[in-house]
């Protein structure tokens, strides 16, 4: 399996470099995104490590370019900034995980062996749910990944769409931060169940008539999420 590191730190290569081809990968790098969508086109990697701030295009565009494309290849950003905006912006722009550098090689390959493995299951993995649940003005779309609301369309990511028709399905019923994580990335994420709470923001900007006072997804502290059906 090949990996793409997209990095311009000639340290950080190296270190990515050996790490990569101790575990038995093949390892592939560029500078810039721009050199990553070429590369990726010749290569087609199983997995890229994204450096977020780099000259030419930053991670963020690059990674918005390939989902653009239809490329779905897992994508985890290393980034100097770890503040909740910051991965926010990440996981918006199409990324599967997200780690702050200075980062631990031990635990990076962690998560991309998580990655990996999560990648290969997929051909085996259960059909897609259809049907259309619907709950007050909200209308899912499982099979489409569509939602309307009040009948007209709120365009979601796929991640956030997921967290929503998890909660969906479950009307008025406490949803951990774990058991959306595993709705969402599987139960091969090792990372931080914090970053639900990015995916929440945004879907209560979305569906929410003001998203400052939410109320059809409450947060029930200390332990995860609800949606209300009679706030919908």
């Amino acid at each position: 399996m090949k990996i793409l590191l997209v990095d311009d730190e000639p340290r950080i290569a190296r270190l990515v470099c050996d790490m990569i081809e101790g575990a038995g990968y093949q390892f592939a790098s560029a500078e810039n995104g721009v050199e990553a969508l070429k590369q990726v086109a010749i290569d087609r990697p199983d997995l890229i490590i994204m450096d977020v701030m780099m000259p030419v295009m930053d991670g963020f565009t690059a990674c918005r370019e390939l989902r653009a494309r239809g490329i779905t290849t897992p994508v985890i950003f290393l980034s100097a900034k770890g503040d909740i905006v910051d991965k926010g912006v990440g996981f918006a722009a199409g990324g599967d995980d997200y780690m702050v550098k200075p980062f631990d090689p031990r635990e990076l390959m962690m998560h991309i062996e998580a990655h990996l493995r999560r990648a290969a299951m997929q051909p085996a993995a259960a059909p897609a749910a259809t049907g259309v649940v619907t709950v007050g003005r909200l209308s899912l779309d499982l099979g489409q990944h569509r939602l309307t609301k009040d009948g007209v369309h709120v365009p979601l990511t796929p991640k956030e769409f997921k967290i929503l028709a998890a909660l969906a399905e479950n009307p008025g019923m406490v949803l951990s931060r774990e058991q959306l994580v595993e709705e969402a990335w599987g139960r091969e994420f090792v990372g931080e169940t914090s970053s639900i709470t990015v995916f929440i923001k945004k879907l209560r900007a979305k569906i929410e008539d003001d998203p400052t006072e939410p109320r059809i997804i409450e947060t029930v502290w200390g332990i995860g999420y609800r949606l209300d059906p009679e706030a919908c």
